[in-house]
């Protein structure tokens, strides 16, 4: 049985916790790259999704998934991998689609969440980027940092521009998506996977200006955030880089960047932290044994402490994760 919301929010305000809050989040379309405004059955598809993780599972907050919404439209750009459709990008007017079909599956999730603190998923401009340079169905993931890498070395300048314009649409996306009645956002980003500009210069001039300009905006609207660096797929981050960043609870993957939830506390001057184990396919969460699952449970708790700690994944668990094993996880964690 989940916790009362006064009690899973003691955590996020990072106040001594009786009860430790515990969440986990999967995808629910077959590809969460397929294009909703392409294939508007995935509205449908995510939220019954989501109605049935949520029973199954009982989590103590709902950490919601954007299927359907990861493809950016890049209005006026007919291929995203030239420059020249790229310096045609305009910005969506605010009744587009994109925006108001977010706000609706928002409102639809949270009415799903019930009174659970509710969390809805926007990706950085970095990350819609790149994802946009690659076909999901045949390339590997991580070519489109390397595509990525490529265009700010042929032009820098553009570059940026695009990404700036980028966060201007998710800026007016923030003030929707509070109309949905959630309690926050989850704002992911990730360093590109490319030595090229995965370096402080880049990080400096470019990605963190963008990513804060974005999360200043989420914080005027929402006073409970996570930011989320995102390790998923082996993609490592420099953790020390980010400690700017201004949102109040910190996810990150702590076997892939090398930060348990304490050390990663305390690099964050203390703000509360989310996560502990790890997500893929080799982790105990989905491999392991009940006695497996629920030691581990136990460890991530006795070295993580009990103020500011919020138990889940490194990042999205994968969709054929068995249901008993997240039930296992939440089962430990309720009873330390």
């Amino acid at each position: 049985m989940a916790y009362s919301r006064k009690e899973v929010l003691k955590a996020f305000h990072n106040e001594d916790e009786i009860t430790i809050p515990v969440a986990f989040w999967r995808h629910f379309a077959a590809s969460e790259f397929i294009d909703g405004l392409q294939h508007p059955e995935v509205f449908d598809l995510n939220l019954n999704g989501h109605q049935k993780f949520i029973e199954a599972t009982e989590p103590d907050f709902v950490k919601t998934m954007s299927d359907g919404y990861f493809a950016y439209p890049f209005l006026n750009v007919d291929d995203p991998k030239q420059l020249s459709d790229l310096a045609q990008l305009d910005n969506l007017p605010i009744d587009h689609p994109w925006l108001t079909g977010q706000k609706a599956l928002a409102a639809g999730q949270k009415k799903l969440a019930g009174d659970r603190p509710t969390f809805y998923t926007v990706f950085s401009p970095l990350i819609i980027l790149k994802w946009a340079l690659i076909n999901h169905d045949t390339e590997p993931l991580l070519r489109s940092d390397r595509r990525l890498a490529d265009l700010y070395q042929a032009n820098p300048k553009l570059i940026k521009t695009v990404l700036f314009k980028i966060a201007d649409d998710l800026k007016q996306l923030i003030p929707i998506l509070l109309e949905s009645g959630i309690d926050g956002i989850y704002y992911s980003t990730q360093s590109i996977q490319d030595s090229r500009v995965d370096n402080r210069d880049f990080f400096d001039e470019v990605m963190a200006p963008v990513d804060i300009d974005i999360q200043n905006e989420i914080n005027r609207y929402f006073n409970l955030n996570i930011l989320h660096i995102c390790g998923f797929a082996g993609a490592t981050n420099h953790l020390d880089w980010f400690t700017d960043y201004p949102l109040q609870v910190i996810n990150w993957a702590t076997d892939v960047d090398g930060y348990s939830l304490a050390e990663g506390k305390a690099l964050f001057g203390g703000r509360p932290v989310l996560g502990g184990f790890n997500n893929a396919t080799d982790g105990v969460l989905y491999s392991g044994t009940k006695a497996e699952i629920q030691a581990e449970a136990k460890r991530i708790v006795t070295e993580a402490g009990r103020k500011g700690v919020i138990i889940g994944a490194d990042c999205t668990i994968p969709r054929d994760t068995p249901i008993e094993h997240v039930r296992w996880a939440i089962e430990a964690i309720h009873q330390l």
